[in-house]
């Protein structure tokens, strides 16, 4: 990919973020996204299949870039740190959007179970990471599920979310971080 396409489809997912932002799913559309970046709705139509996968590129571009996969060393500094980069996420109006977004039901195909499950899919690769360490340096007990582990972690910062207008607060991330470290962990 060029310098030039690359710019092109960033300028596209930026465009098609704050569509989303501004109208939701059920309004979206390519012409909304073409009209804001300045790119035409044909060019938009070759470089995605569909509005679906521009939408959920648009997502998943965003949540890559404001969720990291730590390294710290340890099994808890890893946890803490996920939550603290999901509270970041769920904190900006932009996160806190895509996250209701994402569980309000919707009259538009695009956001159907398998964009949800794609979506979750990035937060379970993290956490597969952060977990093939944490099993290396024999902090992890071998009966921990990855996927249930991640709920246990994320869930309560996405109700506080889901439920509230204010901020998820770092002590509370961390709280929940060490709530899921000592479940998970062979010596805490």
């Amino acid at each position: 990919m060029s310098d030039g396409d690359a710019a092109q489809r960033a300028k596209a997912l930026d465009a098609a973020l704050a569509e989303l932002q501004q109208w939701g799913v059920d309004r979206f559309s390519i012409e909304g996204v073409a009209h804001r970046s300045q790119l035409s709705p044909d060019y938009l139509r070759r470089t995605w299949d569909s509005e679906r996968q521009l939408i959920l590129d648009a997502l998943l571009s965003y949540s890559e870039a404001m969720i990291t996969t730590p390294d710290t060393g340890s099994l808890r500094g890893d946890l803490t740190e996920l939550a603290l980069s999901l509270a970041a996420y769920l904190n900006n109006p932009v996160g806190r959007r895509i996250a209701r977004m994402l569980v309000v039901d919707s009259k538009s195909q695009a956001i159907d179970s398998e964009t949800r499950y794609t979506f979750w899919s990035l937060r379970r690769d993290t956490i597969d990471v952060i977990f093939r360490r944490a099993a290396q340096r024999k902090e992890l007990r071998s009966d921990v599920r990855p996927t249930v582990a991640l709920q246990l972690l994320t869930s309560p910062l996405h109700t506080f979310a889901l439920y509230t207008n204010d901020p998820v607060d770092p002590d509370h991330c961390r709280a929940v971080a060490d709530l899921v470290t000592r479940a998970i962990c062979v010596v805490y």
